[in-house]
């Protein structure tokens, strides 16, 4: 395996860790924005797996998620769609309507952080791990 794609997927289990520290200290605005970062630096890794070269410059999870998979199952396609506005809505307030912090919950944070560990356990797969 290239250290690219180490460097890439060590940083999406880091970033996964704390996206679950956020959620038991109630910062859940930065443990979804910390469930958009592991999936996109896992996905971002794949990419260097699977084509050799580097991932393009963008948060967008849908357009990476088809260079790895131009068919992806229903369920992990809904759950990129459902993940990738938060990367802004879950920092700036003025994507979010207001201070982020106060739209996201327990349950919000918690479906998140499911949905995350399902799609970075499919990514896994595809990369062989």
């Amino acid at each position: 395996m290239r250290q690219e794609v180490k460097d890439w997927l060590e940083s999406s289990e880091y970033d996964f860790e704390t996206a679950n520290t956020m959620f038991t200290t109630g910062r859940y605005n930065y443990c979804i924005f910390m469930c958009h970062q592991a999936v996109e630096k896992l996905i971002k890794a794949l990419i260097i797996q699977l084509n050799k070269n580097f991932p393009p410059k963008t948060h967008n999870l849908h357009t990476l998620l088809k260079f790895v998979d131009s068919n992806p199952e229903k369920d992990i396609e809904t759950i990129i769609l459902k993940l990738n506005p938060h990367y802004m809505v879950s920092r700036y307030p003025d994507a979010a309507g207001g201070p982020s912090h106060k739209m996201y919950n327990d349950e919000i944070a918690k479906e998140f952080l499911e949905d995350t560990k399902k799609v970075l356990k499919w990514l896994k797969q595809k990369m062989k791990l």
